[in-house]
């Protein structure tokens, strides 16, 4: 009787273990067809060298929103990228960084804080003095204004009440109702006469009494007329 060697007893009883064990796996498998393809090392076939392969229609529109979506999605990605490497440089730089280091940063960062503080605060006090100046610049353009209005107002109101005046005045030579009857006594008591003639002097000769507002303008007219 032949005794087999240690080390083939244990391969056996190995092959022995996985017969048992893959039963399941090769029914599972036994049924599924296992397409043909040729390796991978071989080149294309001379029959679809030059095929051009018909490529399905896409919408101009359609296209348009497939590029966009992708120019966003490669967007998000870039910025996913560099903010992930951002926090990693910056873990690292935190994980290297000492206890004096972290101590002179924030004392830097104090420092610019009261920095930025004492700057809003100047910046606050111009501003305030430029906003008073250009409020009291308005207020002052306001009551100019106002000013002016009461003054074009006031000259208004007296050539309203001067054309009002002459207008009364003019009234009251006109003949009413009233003084019809004191307006034809004095008529008649003054009678005054529009006809008039001038010689080759320059002399006016009225027909009778002739009414002194219209004496005097003629009087200056003819004046005038022979000083040029």
């Amino acid at each position: 009787m032949a005794f087999l060697p240690r080390s083939n007893i244990c391969k056996i009883l190995k092959l022995r273990e996985s017969v048992i064990t893959v039963p399941s796996l090769s029914i599972q498998l036994r049924w599924r067809k296992i397409p043909k393809r040729k390796p991978r090392f071989l080149p294309m076939a001379p029959s679809k060298v030059f095929r051009i392969p018909q490529h399905p229609y896409v919408s101009p529109e359609e296209q348009q929103l497939r590029d966009d979506l992708l120019d966003e999605y490669y967007r998000k990605v870039e910025s996913l990228r560099v903010l992930f490497k951002a926090e990693l440089n910056q873990k690292s730089i935190d994980e290297g960084r000492t206890l004096e280091d972290q101590k002179e940063e924030e004392a830097k960062f104090c420092l610019l804080l009261e920095e930025n503080k004492m700057e809003n605060e100047r910046v606050r006090k111009i501003r305030e003095e430029t906003m008073e100046k250009l409020f009291q610049e308005k207020q002052i353009h306001l009551l100019q204004l106002e000013e002016n209005r009461k003054l074009e107002l006031q000259n208004t109101k007296m050539r309203v009440d001067e054309k009002v005046r002459k207008e009364k005045e003019k009234l009251s030579q006109c003949i009413t109702y009233e003084n019809l009857d004191d307006m034809i006594e004095k008529t008649l008591s003054e009678p005054k006469n529009y006809n008039y003639a001038i010689d080759v002097n320059g002399n006016i000769k009225w027909e009778g009494t002739p009414p002194s507002e219209l004496e005097e303008k003629l009087k200056k007219g003819i004046a005038h007329y022979y000083e040029n």
